[in-house]
């Protein structure tokens, strides 16, 4: 009787070890086929993809994004280079501080300066934006030209340049304005109500029933805004960076007013895009020393999605640029 009872205890153990296995949500990189690395940076633990061999390529993502959304180049380029990309601070497996100060953008800044330096080894790299990311991008260049050699940003302008039009063109303030419902304490209402959902439709739910996106990067998605903490961390970087527009002044910019970009740069604007309002592209090339703009046809804010093949051409062509 006390075997039998043993064995049975010891049975039904194994079964909840086993349901509480498979309740565990596999995360973004396991499900579109990357291997999960971590490193401490700038005193925060960052999660990261890598993949191929060669001249170093960082992959910064946007809002909202995570860092397997790079998927399409990451494939494509690990073919040619030694690609990264990491979730940005408060994203996906990447840590979650709580201060809103953690977020200012000097700090994100850092932290990329901190994963060149730990995967860099002494050598230029080229990176990679987007959204948010490509303000980050921007930012660094901005900061330590010395690290980079080229940068790629699609569809954003450096930080001082936002916040100069903001501030000063009616027009960017309207079409920006969706930021002030963004830093809202009521936004973590609804996504607590919503979950992931309330952002997969964004538009990403479209993308994915004309096939563009599958099962896998949406599984992927859900997972990586299924992390604790995942979506107020997000936000944070909007109500840690982004002042009432009515409200900007000389001391809100960083690193500088008037902080230009120096290294080669390729600026990728989607022709339908509406973040950003078309004078914005004018406006970025008063603050870049050695810019190419490409526009591509038939997409908006996120091209890396539905017209891969018009950015890898586009990127492709910048690289081999001398």
């Amino acid at each position: 009787m006390k075997t039998n009872l043993s064995f049975c205890l010891c049975l039904l153990v194994a079964l909840l070890m086993n349901i509480s296995h498979a309740a565990q949500p596999p995360n973004q990189a396991m499900l579109l086929g990357y291997n999960s690395n971590f490193a401490t940076l700038n005193g925060l633990k960052v999660h990261y993809l890598q993949k191929g061999e060669g001249e170093k390529i960082i992959f910064f993502h946007g809002y909202p994004f995570f860092a397997a959304s790079w998927d399409n180049l990451l494939t494509h380029f690990s073919s040619y280079y030694h690609v990264i990309a990491p979730d940005n601070r408060g994203y996906g497996l990447t840590e979650k501080p709580l201060s809103l100060a953690n977020y200012k953008v000097e700090n994100l800044v850092e932290d990329a300066k901190a994963l060149i330096e730990h995967i860099g080894e002494d050598q230029k790299v080229i990176i990679v934006g987007h959204d948010w990311g490509g303000l980050l991008a921007w930012a660094l260049t901005q900061k330590y030209p010395d690290l980079i050699k080229k940068v790629v940003v699609i569809n954003a302008p450096p930080y001082n340049v936002f916040l100069n039009m903001v501030a000063n063109n009616k027009e960017q303030a309207s079409a920006s304005d969706y930021m002030e419902r963004l830093k809202s304490p009521n936004m973590e209402a609804l996504f607590a109500q919503y979950g992931p959902e309330m952002l997969w439709r964004y538009g990403f739910d479209k993308l994915h029933k004309k096939g563009i996106l599958n099962d896998e990067f949406k599984a992927a998605f859900f997972s990586a805004w299924e992390q604790k903490g995942a979506f107020t961390s997000a936000i944070n970087w909007y109500r840690a960076n982004m002042p009432v527009f009515s409200e900007i002044n000389d001391s809100h910019y960083w690193p500088s007013k008037d902080a230009r970009v120096t290294v080669p740069s390729l600026l990728v604007w989607g022709e339908n895009e509406k973040v950003f309002v078309p004078a914005m592209k004018k406006e970025i090339a008063k603050y870049v020393d050695d810019l190419t703009i490409v526009e591509i046809a038939d997409t908006g804010h996120s091209p890396f999605l539905d017209q891969k093949e018009a950015l890898i051409a586009a990127m492709e062509d910048f690289f081999n640029e001398k």
